[in-house]
């Protein structure tokens, strides 16, 4: 097919797509690369609001609509963006042609509750487009199913298609557009002082995709590390080097960064022996799984349970809670859904109890609902109010 090398893949997203003025600028950008030479396919997302202004136009006819009615609707958005792109590159003199699913037959299947792109059926079309000096402009964030239905691959899905077809292309490097030039050790506008992070091991950005750091797909995350993918994080608005996810991570380095997550909802049974093996069994064969788990005594026999769990899963967990708690004779259950998750992420990490312990001192006058150190991630479930102090302490305490 090709060598690597030989094809340039990049992904730019909704905010560098978020007007015709932005689309006219990274086709700029694009077709100075593919005057010297470059073969290059660019996947790009639905512009701005796009698919959330879609969302919301079939929520006004239904609030339940059909799964199937909801991804035609919303790969839509996608298709318009490679429609302009291609457009704006092939008026700067630029061979250029938009692709969808349907055009390359990116066949998907259901992979637990999201689709994934396993197939890419005509791949040899898109390798005999790809001339030098040619631009294939790829609608991101959807598949089609081997029965011919349009689907979308979740939320940030077009990272995921760019990930795929780096590897179909034999490729091993796949740059991501966005409006931050790479991974820093916090949220910069919560903390001006927050630095870059030039280079991330999969592992670790894997886990802070996980826990709120909204700059990478975790499925391509995944996916990438599973072909040895780089990720290269950079900037659609400057040409400032940006932060690379790869196999080799950098271990002079052990906290590569905190991030924050407001998605997770927690309960505390309170008053309680330790939990039996019969409540482990039970929990593992639950359709959901705690994101954080921690269990605290306060004497030889009594204590409480406390876990976090994704607020898409609460119509599963809290019954469960409730349940456990009436059968292990518990005091009460209490529900936590003012708390913010903080969580430091990085190798150094990995087991070092005494590392773990500095940071957990940094938190200074701030008392975690729920702390937790598993492998490379150290976090806290704070109150809502209490997360920019503890974010500043926290960083302050990386930097030193």
């Amino acid at each position: 097919m090709f060598a690597n090398g030989d094809v340039l893949v990049q992904k730019f997203g909704g905010s560098s797509m978020g007007s015709v003025e932005r689309i006219t600028r990274v086709a700029e950008r694009i077709a100075a690369r593919a005057a010297r030479g470059s073969r290059m396919v660019v996947v790009v997302s639905a512009m701005g609001d796009t698919t959330d202004d879609l969302i919301e136009l079939m929520n006004r006819i239904t609030p339940a609509p059909d799964r199937r009615e909801l991804d035609n609707i919303m790969a839509t958005g996608e298709m318009v963006s490679a429609s302009l792109m291609a457009s704006a590159l092939t008026r700067l003199g630029i061979r250029a042609r938009s692709y969808n699913a349907f055009n390359l037959h990116l066949l998907s299947e259901l992979q637990g509750e999201d689709y994934n792109i396993v197939q890419i059926g005509r791949r040899n079309n898109l390798a005999r487009f790809l001339e030098p000096g040619s631009v294939a402009v790829v609608a991101g964030f959807q598949g089609v199913t081997a029965d011919g239905d349009l689907t979308t691959l979740g939320r940030g899905g077009s990272d995921l298609t760019a990930v795929i077809l780096a590897r179909e292309l034999g490729q091993k490097v796949c740059e991501k557009y966005t409006d931050e030039d790479g991974i820093y050790t916090a949220d910069p506008r919560i903390i001006p002082d927050a630095r870059k992070v030039w280079h991330l091991d999969y592992d670790e950005m894997l886990t802070l995709a996980a826990f709120g750091n909204g700059i990478l797909h975790p499925r391509a995350v995944a996916s990438a590390r599973d072909c040895e993918i780089r990720i290269h994080v950079r900037s659609s608005f400057s040409q400032a080097e940006g932060s690379v996810v790869g196999p080799d991570g950098d271990d002079q380095i052990p906290v590569k960064s905190i991030t924050c997550d407001n998605r997770l909802v927690y309960t505390r049974i309170h008053g309680l022996s330790k939990p039996d093996d019969c409540f482990m069994r039970e929990l593992q064969e639950q359709p959901f799984v705690p994101v954080m788990m921690q269990w605290k005594s306060y004497n030889q026999h009594q204590g409480s349970l406390r876990f976090g769990f994704r607020r898409a899963d609460s119509f599963a967990a809290l019954p469960f809670c409730w349940e456990q708690a009436y059968r292990l004779g518990a005091e009460e259950v209490d529900c936590f859904a003012n708390l913010s998750t903080l969580s430091l992420v990085g190798c150094g990490l990995r087991n070092n109890l005494e590392l773990a312990a500095t940071f957990s001192a940094g938190l200074t006058s701030i008392t975690p609902v729920v702390e937790q150190h598993d492998g490379i991630r150290l976090s806290f479930a704070i109150e809502k109010s209490q997360l920019k102090p503890a974010l500043e302490s926290l960083h302050q305490t990386i930097l030193r």
